[in-house]
């Protein structure tokens, strides 16, 4: 398999990157990813525009946060693939089953969380005309939506617990051929047109008809998402870079997940999967 020379040098030398990625979140339309940097023992936000900067190959659990918004270090340093978190990190900061993240088991009663038992709502994204179905916590869902970088969202419906909203959000899927997710490089080519607003809009009406006559819902008016802070439409689409090894250009703006930035052509990173990786400036 071809490799390219930054990425033989950075397994090198990965295990002296000195931050490590924790989370990548937005405040409001601020973007903030949020690393430990082991040198000062640390948490601190990392300058994405400052885009210079090399990513590791390896995964390493990020630890958690106690109440008190202490930073624990995973105490068995252990390598992630699918979620950030350890089994046993995410026991003792947040799910005791960490399959429940995307497939709930209960509502509840197994694991006693009030997340679980907290109300859900249903939504409906669009990144211009195509549309998306998917779940949150009532309390943060307009920050999720502009954590995937949607252009508007309704909510379509509120369940009493994680799990009945999930599966409302998986029969309605598959009833109506409404996807729960959207490839990426299908949203990056968004990037170059201008949102058809009045298609969104008519898509939308005639969805609010079918869920009213399907499933007796009351589906909520658009919400636009304008403030990302990025000048849109690009020229060219951005070319998805791989997550590990070197990143450097001209920073561009971002939106959702993605920073974009010029370096021999349009390129864009997912910063999402940053979190358990380690970052160098060196």
């Amino acid at each position: 398999m071809f490799q390219r020379a930054d990425q033989i040098l950075i397994e090198n030398s990965e295990d002296k990157f000195p931050l490590h990625a924790l989370d990548f979140s937005w405040h409001g339309f601020e973007p903030a990813l949020t690393c430990f940097d082991s040198r000062d023992n640390e948490v601190s936000d990392f300058d994405l525009k400052d885009l210079n900067f090399a990513v590791s190959k390896k995964r390493t659990c990020i630890g958690y946060f106690t109440d008190d918004g202490k930073y624990v270090v995973c105490p068995k340093n252990t390598p992630v693939e699918r979620y950030a978190q350890c089994p046993e990190c995410s026991a003792v900061s947040f799910l005791p089953y960490q399959e429940c993240l995307f497939d709930p088991k209960c509502d509840g009663e197994m694991c006693d969380l009030e997340f679980c038992r907290r109300e859900h709502v249903l939504y409906i994204a669009f990144y211009d005309t195509r549309m998306k179905i998917g779940m949150s916590s009532t309390r943060r869902v307009e920050r999720r939506l502009i954590e995937q970088g949607a252009d508007a969202f309704a909510i379509i419906g509120k369940l009493p617990t994680r799990r009945q909203a999930r599966e409302a959000e998986k029969n309605i899927s598959a009833r109506l051929g409404i996807p729960q997710a959207l490839r990426q490089d299908l949203l990056l080519r968004n990037f170059v047109r201008k949102v058809d607003q009045t298609g969104v809009q008519g898509r939308y009406e005639g969805l609010r008809l079918t869920l009213a006559g399907m499933y007796h819902l009351q589906p909520e008016p658009l919400h636009w998402i304008t403030d990302y802070p990025i000048e849109l439409p690009l020229a060219t689409v951005p070319k998805l870079q791989e997550s590990w090894g070197k990143h450097k250009g001209r920073f561009v703006g971002m939106k959702g997940k993605w920073a974009i930035y010029e370096s021999d052509g349009l390129k864009a990173l997912n910063v999402s999967s940053l979190p358990s990786r380690f970052l160098s400036r060196d």
